[in-house]
């Protein structure tokens, strides 16, 4: 199976959109079946990137594999990438190895010294787990355009498929710093604010070089032999769907003991 990265750098920039127009007698070609493809994946991703934002929406957590604690599983789940293209992991992942951790020599210093201090005290230990967006050409098929009347094969289908890697360092924690001031200071509520954020705050445009992957976790690296026990989720992005604002609406109006009826979990 052959990955390929999707392009989709205009997918980072607000632009118009076009589609097909058919008419009689027109002669179809490859083209046209793609620009109506694009069309639609193009309005799908802006729609996602404008409107419903970008992060993880259900599921993929992170734990320990439960036959090598020194390997790492995301389990399914959905999310959004900041390009607004789907990532759709259906199954939990193959079992991803965490490299055990080695002290570097005692005159090397920091070995990042550019890490965030919400990862002291193990920020030199620390790696970052991240999902990506990948396309992949599958099911191969004859092609009858090859020279001299020759049968080729190409792949004919597209699959929209992840990818997982670890990289050094550790991820910043999500800063929930409000950019609106405060709009229930006076009452009637300050509707002027939130516009003034939408039309001058907001930047639709976004850097095509960006980085479209989804932090999912923190990973402490452990002493060599020990097992992964050290990580941290809580610096992935995470979309704020309706049930999400349901439940934000339903903590707000429960009692100070947070019973209520609903669903219980563990946070740690």
């Amino acid at each position: 199976m052959n990955c390929t990265d999707y392009s989709a750098i205009r997918l980072a920039q607000l632009h118009s959109f076009e589609h097909p127009r058919y008419f009689y007698g027109q002669l179809l070609g490859v083209r046209h079946f793609e620009a109506e493809q694009e069309y639609f994946k193009g309005r799908l991703s802006t729609a996602h990137r404008m409107v419903t934002g970008y992060g993880v929406a259900c599921g993929l957590d992170v734990q320990p594999d439960s036959t090598d604690p020194t390997k790492v599983v995301v389990g399914s789940g959905y999310a959004i990438d900041p390009w607004g293209r789907e990532i759709v992991v259906p199954c939990p992942s193959k079992p991803i190895a965490i490299e055990p951790w080695t002290p570097p020599p005692t005159d090397s210093g920091d070995t990042q010294p550019g890490a965030p201090a919400d990862c002291e005290p193990e920020k030199d230990r620390t790696i970052q787990l991240v999902l990506c967006y990948k396309e992949c050409k599958t099911g191969p098929e004859p092609s009858m355009a090859g020279d001299c009347g020759s049968d080729q094969c190409t792949q004919g289908t597209v699959r929209e498929s992840y990818e997982l890697s670890l990289r050094p360092g550790c991820a910043e924690k999500i800063d929930l710093t409000p950019e609106i001031h405060d709009p229930f200071r006076n009452k009637p509520f300050n509707y002027a604010e939130l516009v003034y954020w939408v039309t001058r705050v907001c930047q639709p445009c976004l850097d095509a070089t960006a980085d479209p992957c989804i932090v999912l976790a923190n990973i402490v690296r452990p002493d060599p032999e020990k097992p992964v026990d050290n990580i941290d989720i809580t610096v992935r992005p995470i979309v704020y769907t309706l049930d999400v604002l349901f439940e934000l609406v339903l903590a707000l109006g429960s009692d100070p003991t947070g019973k209520r009826g609903g669903r219980t979990y563990s946070a740690t």
